[in-house]
């Protein structure tokens, strides 16, 4: 049926329904819902076969197998690259983390505080520059991921400190990593760090250092600040970043086989119970 369906549309109108239903992709949605959204984006299919389609899959199962084989968007680059770092025991893995006026796409802690930037084939680079500032004043090692045919392209945006990691699919549907250029090592600002914190996480990092909180964020702000200027402090707030992310990130690596690939991300986010979301 799945074969059947998409052997009516060219590949280019694949990947213009695959950006479609990747625009308003929402795990939480109900199963019609869904499939409503499936039946408008397939519009040379008639309602019978997606009633029949609906027999033999889920919306989920079904928009994840399209993804996957004909539209590399971001979602699917962090499914591979997380696959790819989930056996490293001794690592935290966060998504989406906010610094500054951005938000990296992947963060790694380890011995190092690790960014991982992606750009698939179906970006542009207009703020790449203000994403690499707020990086490399947050993180101690900064990669971008781009597809192997941007490699050279990419060199234009970004320093020379920063890694590329180039990505490509075999034969076989996998996803081939590869390390372009290795990132340089950067020192970080610790007061740009604390600055993108938030009041909770501001107060964590207090009771990290036995210090008394303050009553308002400001306040905190400013004795961490001040804090910062008389010691390194760089240890304990990787400490706290892993504090932070690992429960999270211990749960998405317990439940990875049973999670469908495009929603790895909001798993993370949610801790929901996959048996739960994907029962019919």
């Amino acid at each position: 049926m799945y074969d059947e369906i998409l052997s009516t549309y060219t590949d280019s109108e694949i990947v213009q329904i695959c950006k479609y239903l990747n625009k308003d992709y929402n795990i939480y949605e109900p199963d019609e819902v869904r499939w409503e959204k499936i039946k408008y984006a397939f519009y040379k299919t008639s309602e019978q076969t997606i009633i029949e389609l609906q027999k033999e899959t889920f919306s989920n199962e079904f928009i994840n197998r399209l993804m996957l084989k004909y539209y590399a968007c971001e979602r699917v680059i962090k499914y591979h690259f997380i696959k790819y770092l989930k056996d490293a025991i001794h690592d935290i893995v966060a998504f989406e983390m906010s610094i500054g006026d951005s938000r990296i796409d992947i963060c790694r802690i380890n011995g190092k505080l690790c960014a991982y930037e992606i750009k698939t084939e179906y970006d542009n680079y207009d703020r790449l520059e203000t994403q690499m500032k707020d990086y490399f004043s947050a993180f101690e090692r900064v990669y971008i991921i781009v597809p192997i045919q941007n490699a050279e392209t990419v060199q234009e945006y970004i320093p020379p400190q920063c890694g590329i990691i180039t990505y490509r699919l075999d034969e076989c549907g996998n996803m081939i990593f590869a390390y372009r250029r290795s990132a340089q090592d950067n020192k970080c600002d610790i007061d740009f760090c604390l600055n993108s914190l938030s009041s909770s996480d501001l107060t964590k990092i207090i009771k990290l250092l036995r210090l008394k909180p303050c009553k308002t964020k400001n306040e905190n702000l400013e004795l961490l600040l001040g804090v910062a200027k008389e010691k390194n402090i760089w240890s304990i707030y990787k400490h706290f970043l892993k504090e932070k992310y690992k429960e999270q990130w211990n749960y998405l690596r317990g439940n990875f086989d049973k999670i469908l690939p495009i929603d790895c991300q909001s798993f993370f986010s949610s801790k929901m119970n996959p048996d739960l979301l994907y029962e019919k």
